[in-house]
């Protein structure tokens, strides 16, 4: 995988992370949920364990590019797994 692709896949993993963690707190997310969800789901949507639910998973992924971001930089550090001995 290029340098890149692993950047963006850092990118996106945090920016999907960070929008799930906070929209099902925001307003948005009740208006979207009553308006476009009138039916039985509309309701358990809106509940505090839905949106703790998706809050959760927002973490997981805050916590997948972490691990991804932490492999980045590993990789680019020159040398770090060559340390062989000189004489």
């Amino acid at each position: 995988m290029s340098r890149l692709q692993r950047a963006l896949q850092v990118y996106a993993f945090a920016a999907l992370g960070l929008f799930l963690i906070v929209a099902p707190w925001s307003p948005v997310w009740h208006s979207a949920t009553a308006a476009y969800l009138p039916t039985a789901i509309g309701p358990w949507l809106r509940s505090g364990f839905a949106k703790g639910l998706v809050t959760g998973l927002g973490a997981l992924d805050l916590i997948a590019a972490l691990g991804e971001a932490q492999a980045f930089l590993r990789d680019l550090r020159p040398g770090e797994g060559d340390r062989s001995v000189r004489s």
